[in-house]
C-alpha cells in the first residue's frame, strides 16, 4: 500500500467465529458513520439507517455483503468487511496530495435527482459510492472489485467523464 492515509485491513482470522469479528467491524462503522460523521465537499456524510436488521443499519450491510436483498439474505464479503476502516479514509481523503500517494479518481454521475460520486484508488481495487444531496452526503455503498474485467469497466467510466469535462 502507498497511500499514507490509508488504515491497516482488519482481516477475520477465524470465519468460524464471524459473529464476534461482525461486532468488532461494526464498533468501526458506528463510530465512524453514527458517533460521528466524516465530511465530503464541505457537508456531513450520513447513512441509510432503516431498515435495521438485527440492531445494525441498512448500509452496514452494503459495505460488508454481496448480494444484500430485502428478505436479509446476505453474504458476508472477506474482502469488504476487512476494508471497514478504508471507508472514512477514502472519503476524508478525496482529494489528497498526489505527492503522497495515489490519488483517488473521482466520477460524478447522475442518479435519478441526485449526483453520485465513485471515489476510485485504482491501486487497491476499492471504490466508495457518495450521493450528493442539499445539505449532506449520504454514503451509498463500498466494494472491492474482485475481478479485473469490473476494475475496467469502471476505469472506463472515469475515462468517459474526463473525455466529456475536457470536451
Amino acid at each position: 500500500m502507498s497511500c499514507k492515509w490509508l488504515p491497516e485491513l482488519m482481516p477475520c482470522i477465524n470465519w468460524a467465529e464471524f459473529s464476534a469479528y461482525e461486532e468488532k467491524i461494526y464498533l468501526i462503522f458506528r463510530n465512524d458513520f453514527i458517533s460521528t460523521h466524516p465530511e465530503f465537499e464541505d457537508k456531513p456524510v450520513n447513512i441509510r439507517k432503516h431498515p435495521l436488521v438485527d440492531g445494525k443499519e441498512q448500509t452496514f450491510f452494503h459495505v460488508t455483503s454481496k448480494e444484500y436483498t430485502a428478505q436479509s439474505e446476505r453474504y458476508p464479503d472477506p474482502k469488504r468487511c476487512e476494508r471497514i476502516r478504508w471507508i472514512r479514509a477514502f472519503i476524508e481523503n478525496y482529494n489528497c496530495d498526489p505527492m503522497r500517494c495515489d490519488e483517488c479518481s473521482g466520477v460524478k454521475e447522475p442518479y435519478k435527482m441526485y449526483t453520485r460520486v465513485h471515489i476510485l484508488l485504482e491501486e487497491e481495487n476499492y471504490m466508495v459510492i457518495v450521493e450528493r444531496r442539499e445539505t449532506y452526503n449520504l454514503l451509498i455503498t463500498a466494494y472491492y472489485f474482485d475481478y479485473p474485467h469490473a476494475l475496467e469497466k469502471q476505469l472506463k467510466k472515469y475515462e468517459a467523464y474526463i473525455k466529456a469535462k475536457r470536451a
